[in-house]
């Protein structure tokens, strides 16, 4: 990993001075130290941890030991004249949780930026809209199926629609790593939130208390399906086919004017 956020060194009335910056968002992540973040987020639960091995690896930070105050520590340092130089340094843990706010962005999804690749496969765009809605169908009943049986297999399945070789065609011998897994997943997450906020409408929040069962997921897609077809089965295949956001938005319409038509009915 280029070390490209290395702390800079300088000397102000006559006291050692060093400035830290790194990445504080999802966008701002370049590949390589993406790949990091993900592996260590499947190694450990804890996020003060994890943002611990991030701030250690981003910014050249070596722990040497504790100490009665905080810790003493090695830092590697960009001085004035664009030098590389290792520094010591103490640090209270008051100062390292500081530092470590500036990661608070990896608790939260809704901004994730996904691998541009997994197993020498590359990501579809972004926001999937490239996907058709028969493949849109595929990952939400294996992402919902992953939330219940929390089994990897759901998610290997899911990577195989997300990521396609050259020709933009499904691998389904790829081997997908547990980080890159874990990778399939945000992002997925991150999608379902801009398709809540796009589609008001037909993503309602669910009610509190309910529970997802494994059965509720087919009898809920056929549903989405006969709503689009208007009953016509020889329409099936062309709703297949359409783009994941077109049959979202006409299913988005569809409850809008299902909603009108009930309060309507109401006065």
């Amino acid at each position: 990993m280029e070390k490209r956020n290395l702390p800079s060194f300088s000397i102000r009335d006559g006291k050692r001075v060093f400035e830290f910056s790194a990445p504080s968002s999802w966008k701002e992540l370049q590949e390589d130290e993406l790949r990091y973040i993900l592996s260590v987020l499947t190694l450990f639960q804890d996020p003060t941890v994890v943002k611990c091995y991030i701030l250690g690896r981003f910014c050249g930070i070596k722990v040497l030991k504790h100490t009665r105050t905080g810790w003493k520590c090695s830092v590697l340092c960009l001085s004035r004249k664009g030098k590389k130089k290792r520094e010591v340094l103490y640090l209270s843990e008051g100062e390292i949780l500081s530092l470590l706010r500036n990661f608070d962005f990896i608790e939260n999804y809704t901004y994730y930026k996904p691998l541009d690749t997994c197993a020498n496969l590359h990501a579809v765009g972004r926001l999937i809209k490239n996907v058709t809605f028969l493949d849109y169908l595929q990952l939400e009943k294996n992402y919902q199926l992953y939330l219940i049986h929390k089994d990897d297999k759901f998610l290997q399945k899911m990577g195989w629609i997300l990521y396609r070789d050259e020709a933009g065609k499904s691998d389904k011998t790829a081997i997908f790593q547990p980080y890159e897994l874990l990778n399939v997943f945000m992002w997925f997450s991150s999608v379902k939130g801009y398709l809540a906020v796009n589609f008001p409408n037909f993503f309602k929040p669910a009610k509190e208390g309910g529970e997802l069962k494994q059965e509720d997921l087919m009898p809920a897609m056929q549903a989405q399906i006969r709503a689009l077809t208007d009953g016509d089965i020889t329409k099936q295949q062309a709703v297949y086919d359409s783009l994941c956001w077109d049959a979202l938005s006409e299913l988005d319409n569809k409850a809008r004017e299902a909603e009108e038509f009930k309060a309507r009915n109401r006065k």
